[in-house]
C-alpha cells in the first residue's frame, strides 16, 4: 500500500485484560492496578498495530491514524457517559434485571492514550519499523450534539442522541457479557433498557463533552532502517 487510513480502531484493545471494579470504562477508574493493566495492554496492542501496518505499507508509503487520545491535562473526555452508564447497569443490577457477575464483567475495552505513549515507540531515534512521524495534532473535537442542543434547547434530543450513540459504539461490547446467545431476545431487550435509561439521564443535565483526539501521519522510510526491538 502507498497511503493507509485508519480511524476510530486503534482505541479498541485487542482483549479486556481485566476487569475493571467501579467503572466500565478504565480511564475514570480509580484502581491502580486495572489502570496499569490497561496501560500495558495498550502499549502492546500499539506497537502491534504499527508492526503490521509498516509490513503493507510500501516504501516511502504513508499511514494517516486517528483515534480517541488523553489530552495533555490528562482528561481522556466523555466523562458524563461512563457515569450514567455505570448508574444504568447499578439500577439493573438492583432490580434483578441483570446479575452481579455480569455486571462485573462488563468493560468497555478502549482507551485514550496521551500523547506520550503514542509517540513512545519512536522515541529512540525517532523511528519505530522503519516508520516515523511526520505529522502529529492533539486537539478537541466538536461535541455536535452540543452545538443542536444549545441552537434548539431540547434536552430530550440532547439525551436521545448520545444514548443511540452510545448503542451503536459500546452497547453490544456490553451485551456480550450476559449469559446466553448475544442476538437473544435478552440482549436486545438488554440494550434496549440501557439506551433508555443513558437518555433520561444524559438528558436530566446536559453537558458540553470533551472530545480529545489525537491524528498522526506516518511514513515509511524510503531505505530498511535498524529495527526497534
Amino acid at each position: 500500500m502507498t497511503l493507509g487510513w485508519s480511524a476510530w480502531a486503534v482505541q479498541w484493545l485487542s482483549r479486556v485484560p481485566c476487569a475493571i471494579p467501579d467503572q466500565v470504562q478504565v480511564a475514570y477508574s480509580h484502581d491502580a492496578a486495572a489502570r496499569s493493566a490497561f496501560a500495558e495492554q495498550a502499549a502492546e496492542d500499539w506497537q502491534t498495530f504499527l508492526t503490521m501496518r509498516s509490513r503493507e505499507l510500501c516504501r516511502g508509503g504513508r499511514l494517516v491514524v486517528l483515534t480517541m487520545a488523553t489530552d495533555d491535562s490528562g482528561n481522556f473526555g466523555y466523562r458524563p457517559i461512563p457515569d450514567v452508564i455505570y448508574e444504568t447497569l447499578m439500577e439493573m443490577v438492583a432490580r434483578c434485571f441483570i446479575w452481579k457477575d455480569e455486571f462485573r464483567k462488563m468493560v468497555i475495552p478502549t482507551v485514550g492514550r496521551t500523547r506520550a505513549q503514542l509517540t513512545e515507540p519512536f522515541a529512540k531515534g525517532g523511528c519505530f519499523e522503519d516508520l516515523s512521524i511526520e505529522d502529529f495534532e492533539l486537539f478537541h473535537g466538536e461535541d455536535r450534539i452540543w452545538t443542536q442542543f444549545e441552537a434548539r434547547d431540547d434536552a430530550h434530543a440532547f439525551g436521545a442522541q448520545w444514548a443511540a450513540f452510545c448503542r451503536a459504539s459500546v452497547f453490544p461490547t456490553l451485551a456480550a457479557s450476559l449469559d446466553g446467545a448475544p442476538d437473544s431476545a435478552r440482549s436486545v431487550k438488554f440494550i434496549d433498557e440501557l439506551e433508555t435509561g443513558v437518555a433520561a439521564r444524559l438528558a436530566a443535565a446536559p453537558v458540553r463533552m470533551t472530545i480529545p483526539l489525537a491524528q498522526m501521519m506516518l511514513v515509511k522510510a524510503i531505505s530498511s532502517a535498524r529495527r526497534s526491538a
